[in-house]
């Protein structure tokens, strides 16, 4: 296993994900059509807990991320919860080759698409998704706001502890180097994993783009959606963005 997917692996074994599905959950289920089987795609998917979650509720649900280890432990959940999630290795700038039928709802939620190279990137992949999307159909993404994070002068996350999948004990750790440029921030990430009486760590370091509300209402826009809503959060609080770290965004076509 390399150590990108390690890191991954713990972080998605701290988050209580009963709680964050209770919160995100309803916002993405208003967002389903109700008069048929929704079509749904999450990108960058990770474990796929929003993935079984959908498909739980009868949506016809494809996941995909670029970590093997991440699909990995995405169809092992999809099984244990008995539900028939498809589940594939791939990139999110092949998006229109990685799925070939139209969607009624594209998620990409954990400020996913700020791990892409570059924001022109950033653009074509929300163009690509507009170019999938069944009638009526939507894009539902949640990115950090980084005009927040660089006012607030924000560096360093709060340790997490979780339980990795094996049960052996695991503790996060998460701080942002920022650019001085503004273009972009590394987040270096920690994994210290417990094995019986000994610790051992993995870190890795991720380029992650400062995107904000700015940024993101020209990719949008320019994509070709018309009907855009920006949130602070997934209970539909207008979004700040002087004061909210989240930015949620649903756009329809």
């Amino acid at each position: 296993m390399s150590s990108f997917d390690e890191v991954s692996i713990a972080y998605d074994s701290s988050i209580d994900w009963a709680a964050r599905l209770s919160k995100e959950m309803p916002f993405l289920l208003k967002c389903l059509p109700m008069s048929k089987r929704p079509r749904v795609l999450d990108m960058a998917c990770g474990s796929g807990r929003h993935a079984v979650a959908l498909a739980q509720k009868g949506a016809d649900v494809i996941g995909f991320d670029s970590s093997i280890g991440m699909i990995s432990a995405a169809r092992a959940h999809a099984e244990k919860e008995g539900v028939n999630a498809k589940f594939l290795v791939a990139d999110m700038r092949d998006v229109e080759n990685a799925v070939k039928h139209k969607l009624d709802l594209v998620i990409c939620l954990g400020n996913s698409l700020a791990l892409l190279p570059t924001f022109e990137d950033v653009r074509r992949v929300i163009a690509s998704v507009y170019l999938k999307l069944a009638s009526a159909g939507s894009f539902v993404f949640q990115v950090l706001n980084f005009e927040e994070i660089r006012k607030a002068g924000f560096r360093f996350f709060p340790t997490k502890a979780g339980t990795m999948p094996n049960g052996e004990e695991t503790v996060l750790t998460r701080f942002f180097e920022h650019s001085a440029d503004g273009v972009a921030s590394s987040l270096v990430v920690s994994a210290f994993n417990k094995s019986g009486v000994e610790w051992s760590a993995a870190t890795s370091t991720q380029r992650v783009l400062n995107l904000n509300l700015d940024a993101i209402k020209e990719a949008v826009v320019s994509a070709g959606f018309r009907s855009v809503d920006y949130y602070s959060d997934y209970q539909e609080l207008p979004f700040e963005r002087l004061t909210a770290r989240d930015l949620v965004v649903r756009a329809r076509q």
